[in-house]
């Protein structure tokens, strides 16, 4: 096979895989989520009312700000705006690592992504 055959069938693969992973083990990561992780992020000290309101449902929104609190966990310094940098205290040990490589899977499925893509521009 080409070059540009196997980053176009390598682009359709790992696009499947992000939307697997995103979703349907984002989903099952915001359910797992310790309820003391989320009471002490979701307050009015770190989200405003509107986002509160989004986060209370169950929708597409509610699944961005979920696994946006997994990123906070995973990596705090992102959470310096909402003043969640010491959100790791409040969260157990294995919620930490679960984090940790749920966005280092997705960021590498991402970077997957891109770099087929800029092969087949290219190529």
């Amino acid at each position: 096979m080409q070059l540009l055959e196997v980053s176009f069938i390598t682009f359709f693969v790992a696009g499947a895989l992000l939307v697997f992973w995103y979703l349907i083990v984002g989903i099952l990561l915001i359910v797992i989520t310790p309820q003391k992780v989320k009471r002490y992020a979701y307050t009015s000290e770190h989200y405003t009312d509107i986002e509160l309101a989004l986060v209370s449902g169950c929708h597409f929104g509610a699944l961005i700000h979920g696994l946006a609190l997994v990123a906070a966990v995973a990596f705090p310094k992102l959470a310096k705006k909402r003043k969640l940098t010491d959100i790791r205290r409040v969260c157990p040990k294995w919620f930490i690592s679960i984090g940790l490589v749920y966005w280092t899977i997705l960021i590498f499925i991402v970077v997957t992504i891109f770099a087929s893509l800029l092969a087949m521009i290219l190529f």
